[in-house]
């Protein structure tokens, strides 16, 4: 994959071993930090071809491939929080096309 295209700058966020104000282990929201991204918001005739599949997505953005990318986790760019709803790597495992929709950051 070229690097061209990704050119977005994101932090990835997610649950993160934590503790609470007792010093209680816990999950906390957290980064777990940043990567490059290609974010494409499908065109009218895309998106239809999308919302038979999952009427919630709203954006599709490409990264390179990681195990540790999962479904639940966010990609902040700009201000804008996208939530990663699908995972798809492709056959060759050099890419992951990430299902996401805008939420309101945790």
């Amino acid at each position: 994959m070229r690097a061209g295209p990704m050119r977005h700058r994101c932090m990835r966020r997610g649950y993160i071993e934590g503790k609470d104000a007792l010093g209680q282990p816990s999950k906390v929201w957290g980064d777990l930090g940043k990567l490059w991204a290609e974010i494409n918001i499908p065109s009218g005739r895309m998106y239809e071809a999308a919302s038979q599949m999952q009427v919630t997505v709203t954006a599709e953005i490409n990264i390179r491939y990681r195990k540790d990318v999962v479904a639940g986790q966010h990609l902040v760019h700009d201000g804008i929080t996208y939530e990663i709803i699908a995972p798809l790597p492709t056959n060759q495992r050099d890419m992951l096309k990430l299902m996401c929709k805008t939420v309101k950051p945790k």
